[in-house]
């Protein structure tokens, strides 16, 4: 049987933050005796909390291959979303080549190691889920990630309540906005058209009570008193309390100072124990994440009928609001605080997700974005990864969705509510998202 010759091994390491360096050296590259079993080694030192995903990538007589598909050992693959810790002890990597590339060949190839931050993943992976581990409460000093390409078990609560869980959303292009037609829409809805460069990762459900709990060590919430409170989602929260405030040191003040949160804040503390860039959605990530590829005005892309009366049908099926049980006597009264999930705010996750796996995008509570609110909102968030006003004239960030004491026009998709930043009301809560590396 003819031999890849192994030449020259190349390693090339992929830092996200200089506060958390990796250093990949020694790669080697061995074929054994009389087979095509190659094995790769490499030396992984540094100081990350969470290690990193490492990839195989081959030339052959200058050449890049396809990935390695037929390997085992210190590698992140497709099926084996493993991550690599880094470590004193040499690391190994073993591929079957003759699986891989079957050509009875004498030829020449090359590895190349490569080593990937979590915020960072290599776009060959599919990542589709990241999973924070928040078990170990706000006195942990880290929080654990690990990567699923299957969903949460909804018959488990663990993924409510000691999980945090995000999916992965591709980037792409869609329409913002509402088309004149749809029933309840206001002026600052017009269509316009939004490209988002970067993949990014953003909650499957609204942060619950549990879990805000876990990170903050406090219980804010109004329905916090009933004995299923842990997997509702958590209000009565404001955007000062998620991210920071103007007022904090260094100044937190979207987008002017861009994705700097205070270290106080829930977005602060998971920041510091995850290695990862949390924080809220951008009002477009937000509508972009919530149509997942549709355009009515539900994310089953069914749309209200026009006049339309304050429920319907469809929504029903999607989310918690004012008809469907998040008031009592037909939506005339607000519920008691102590109501089960049967009013007020449902456990999340209890109605039809939209197509990417996501829950709740309409009603339950309203979730915060990072955007400052304007009444003409077409400038600002149209074209490329728009960050939207650089300013409000009556200090409001923007929320999205709707609550569960709103009629169904106020929970579409495509509406653009709003809050003072201080605003701690028990139907607003937020999701979290991992944005792209800048």
């Amino acid at each position: 049987m003819k031999k890849l010759l192994i030449a020259l091994t190349l390693g090339a390491a992929l830092s996200a933050s200089a506060q958390v360096p990796i250093q990949l050296e020694n790669v080697t590259m061995k074929q054994n005796a009389w087979t095509r079993i190659v094995e790769v080694t490499y030396d992984l030192t540094g100081d990350t909390p969470d290690g990193v995903f490492i990839t195989l990538d081959v030339t052959t007589n200058g050449v890049l291959i396809p990935p390695p598909v037929a390997v085992s050992g210190d590698i992140s693959t497709e099926t084996n979303l493993k991550i690599i810790a880094p470590g004193n002890t040499t690391k190994k990597i073993v591929w079957d080549a003759q699986k891989d590339w079957s050509g009875n060949v004498t030829t020449q190839a090359q590895a190349v190691v490569t080593a990937w931050f979590l915020n960072n993943p290599p776009e060959n992976l599919p990542l589709t889920y990241a999973v924070v581990d928040l078990s170990g409460g706000p006195t942990a000093s880290i929080y654990p990630v690990r990567y699923s390409v299957t969903p949460p078990n909804l018959s488990d609560d663990t993924c409510r309540t000691t999980e945090l869980w995000l999916r992965r959303i591709p980037a792409g292009t869609f329409t913002m906005g509402s088309p004149s037609s749809e029933y309840g829409r206001v002026a600052n809805e017009d269509v316009r058209e939004v490209t988002l460069t970067q993949n990014f990762y953003i909650g499957v459900f609204q942060v619950t009570q549990r879990q805000w709990e876990l990170v903050m060590g406090d219980k804010p919430s109004y329905f916090n008193n009933a004995s299923d409170y842990a997997g509702r989602p958590v209000e009565q929260v404001s955007y000062n309390t998620i991210r920071g405030a103007v007022s904090d040191s260094p100044a937190v003040n979207w987008p002017a100072t861009g994705s700097t949160v205070s270290s106080s804040s829930f977005m602060g503390k998971l920041r510091a124990k995850t290695g990862l860039r949390f924080d809220l959605p951008t009002c477009a990530q937000w509508e972009y994440a919530g149509r997942a590829g549709t355009s009515g005005a539900w994310n089953n892309n069914t749309t209200l009928p026009n006049p339309a009366p304050d429920t319907d049908p469809n929504l029903d099926l999607l989310g918690r609001y004012r008809y469907s049980g998040g008031y009592i006597n037909s939506g005339a009264d607000a519920p008691p605080q102590n109501c089960t999930t049967a009013n007020g705010t449902a456990k999340v996750g209890s109605y039809q997700p939209n197509n990417w796996g996501l829950y709740d995008m309409h009603g339950n509570v309203s979730d915060w974005c990072l955007d400052w609110y304007a009444d003409v909102l077409v400038s600002s968030m149209g074209g490329i990864d728009p960050q939207g006003p650089a300013s409000s004239s009556y200090s409001y960030r923007i929320r999205r969705g709707g609550g569960y004491g709103h009629p169904a026009p106020i929970c579409r998709i495509a509406r653009c509510g709003f809050g003072l930043p201080t605003d701690e009301a028990n139907s607003v809560g937020f999701r979290v998202c991992i944005q792209p590396q800048p």
